[in-house]
């Protein structure tokens, strides 16, 4: 009995103890398991809403941050716009704050949000916050060539009156803050080629073919062919939100006078210059008109073949993203401009012909405005050597706008302007590829300015090549030198790298020289030369003291890419808020007395990526 009852006891405490276990058990899940079952649920949702938070903060940083250094205000619109169309409004449970990073090209985005937790309200915690950052910085791509409201020269204008009130007839510049100089005469044009042009006459983007031992071809085509042809940056600031701005272009028809003039109108007796040739031209024809270089000859060129260059230019808005051809079109600001070959004479002149086509009035300047020559062309009249206007236009908000240029686009004529040229063509948008049945040889040279009725709204507007341009050189004697890139601190330790395509034609050997901004500090001290430069092309390995190249000819440099690389200073530093700060300049000298006359294209990028995450 005794043995049977002591396995009854056991058997009993084993019940026993198991119901305390059960209990136990209970309790535990009740107090710890279940509270930390619902707690894991929670903490998952926050990594989830942890990483979406990043994620947008990124988005915002790089997308805001290319407003820098100019708008600040710009980059924090565009960055709360983004964190809004993720899901993060800077409203409600959201916030979203920014600011200016460790240098003024660096933007610090803040996203902070309050998550509502499922099983923490009940343990007396509603909500949890999530907040993350991202900096971005940003360095490019750089404008080209102008920190003014006026690229390439600005001659004067035609005197207003009530049949031209275009005008004005005085400079329009506006020097903006920040240490850049703006002249009315930097000694280049704008430039465009027709696409039949060989790529060894100087433009290398919008010319399809070139001939062997140019850089850059395969099998006679243009490797770098752009059949989009160039973009320049109508750069807007706050002052001219809202205000009508004017785009005007000088001489933006083609109508081949020569390099230096020399094919210009030819004078008769029965055919003179005169000052007041024209009702466009009222007081200084004979020297608008002259066949010299002076500072109304463009030096349009034709370059083999026969067939004149149309020239599209088309307006576009600002785009978050980095390439000009998103931009939405401006479709009333597009314009054509047929080129305009000579009457009668050899192919590449404009002959006397095309004269009596710009002559209104006869020889006699006593007779009246009325009495007009039959062959008269007001059309050229108005484009030839003068100022058009392009298009008003009254932007939306400040930004980057891009005035697209090319010449591979077919002439529809249409809808005349009024001015000289054809409006209402989107093709010169939306074309993305080569229409190969448009031709044209030769250059095109123009220039280009912004202007308004306020002094405050035009200096507020500046224009520039972006990425890589195409100008004309036509000077003697005297060193030119003119704004190059603009580089702003974002740089420092990295290499700014400047590609010059066939340099050289000149008649004396040519030195080019990279200078530093004009107001550029290394550790607080003014910059007067770049150092350890070095160059890729005709001239190879270090530069020595001079930051450039010397004794640059056509013989050597004809249809080559010259590169030179400069490294920028770690402590670097310029007025990188100001417009008119930051701008390398480049100085073309000749090595003895002599004539430019030379179309060139050049290029400029700071190596790595344009935005980069910076954490």
């Amino acid at each position: 009995m005794s043995f049977l009852s002591g396995r009854t006891t056991s058997r009993r405490r084993a019940r026993t103890e198991s119901g305390y276990a059960a209990i136990l058990v209970a309790i535990l899940t009740a107090t710890i398991v279940l509270p930390l079952c619902a707690i894991s649920v929670d903490v998952a949702r926050w990594y989830l809403e942890i990483a979406r938070v990043q994620n947008v903060a990124d988005a915002a940083a790089t997308a805001g941050v290319t407003w820098l250094p100019d708008d600040f205000a710009s980059a924090t619109t565009t960055a709360v716009e983004v964190a809004k169309d993720n899901g993060y409004p800077n409203s409600g449970n959201n916030t979203v704050k920014t600011s200016v990073g460790a240098k003024p090209t660096q933007l610090t985005v803040t996203i902070s949000t309050r998550v509502p937790n499922q099983f923490g309200a009940a343990f007396g915690v509603p909500w949890t916050t999530v907040t993350r950052s991202a900096t971005a910085d940003y360095n490019g791509p750089a404008p080209m060539g102008s920190p003014c409201n006026t690229f390439g020269n600005e001659p004067a204008g035609s005197s207003p009156s009530s049949v031209d009130p275009r005008g004005p007839n005085t400079s329009v510049i506006v020097t903006p803050a920040g240490g850049a100089s703006c002249l009315p005469n930097p000694q280049f044009w704008a430039a465009i080629a027709g696409p039949e042009t060989l790529k060894g006459y100087g433009d290398q983007y919008m010319t399809r073919s070139c001939a062997s031992g140019t850089d850059g071809c395969t099998n006679g085509g243009n490797d770098d062919f752009n059949p989009e042809g160039y973009f320049y940056v109508v750069r807007v600031g706050t002052a001219a939100v809202n205000q009508p701005v004017t785009l005007q272009l000088y001489d933006p028809a083609w109508v081949g006078t020569g390099d230096a003039c020399g094919d210009a109108p030819t004078v008769t007796s029965g055919l003179p210059l005169r000052n007041n040739m024209n009702p466009y031209t009222t007081t200084d024809g004979t020297t608008r008109y002259a066949k010299a270089t002076n500072s109304f000859c463009t030096g349009d060129v034709l370059n083999g073949g026969s067939t004149p260059i149309v020239t599209s230019f088309g307006l576009r808005k600002p785009t978050d993203t980095y390439q000009p051809d998103k931009g939405a079109p401006i479709t009333t600001c597009v314009r054509q401009y047929p080129g305009f070959l000579q009457a009668s004479g050899t192919p590449d002149k404009v002959s006397t012909g095309t004269l009596a086509q710009m002559k209104a009035k006869p020889s006699d300047p006593t007779q009246p405005d009325t009495n007009t020559n039959s062959g008269y062309n007001d059309a050229l009249a108005k484009l030839f050597h003068q100022w058009v206007n392009f298009c008003t236009f009254t932007p939306d908000k400040a930004g980057d706008y891009y005035l697209q240029a090319r010449t591979n686009v077919a002439l529809d004529t249409s809808a005349p302007d009024g001015n000289g040229g054809y409006g209402g063509n989107t093709d010169v948008f939306t074309q993305e590829d080569d229409d190969t049945s448009v031709g044209g040889n030769g250059n095109n040279r123009f220039a280009l300015r912004v202007k308004s009725g306020s002094t405050a709204v035009t200096g507020a507007v500046s224009i520039a090549g972006w990425q890589n341009m195409s100008i004309y050189a036509n000077y003697s004697g005297a060193p030119q030198i003119f704004n190059l890139v603009r580089t702003i601190p974002a740089a420092q330790t990295k290499t700014l790298n400047i590609h010059f395509f066939d340099i050289g034609d000149a008649t004396a050997p040519t030195s080019v020289t990279v200078l530093p901004p004009l107001d550029a500090k290394v550790n607080g001290t003014p910059l007067a030369s770049f150092s350890g430069c070095t160059g890729s092309g005709v001239v190879n390995g270090s530069l020595g003291t001079t930051c450039g190249v010397s004794g640059a000819t056509s013989g050597s440099y004809n249809g080559k890419v010259q590169t030179v690389s400069v490294p920028i200073p770690d402590t670097y530093t310029c007025n990188s808020t100001q417009s008119g700060g930051c701008w390398v300049r480049v100085q073309l000298k000749l090595d003895q007395a002599g004539d430019t006359t030379d179309t060139t294209t050049w290029s400029a990028s700071v190596d790595g990526d344009p935005v980069r995450m910076i954490k």
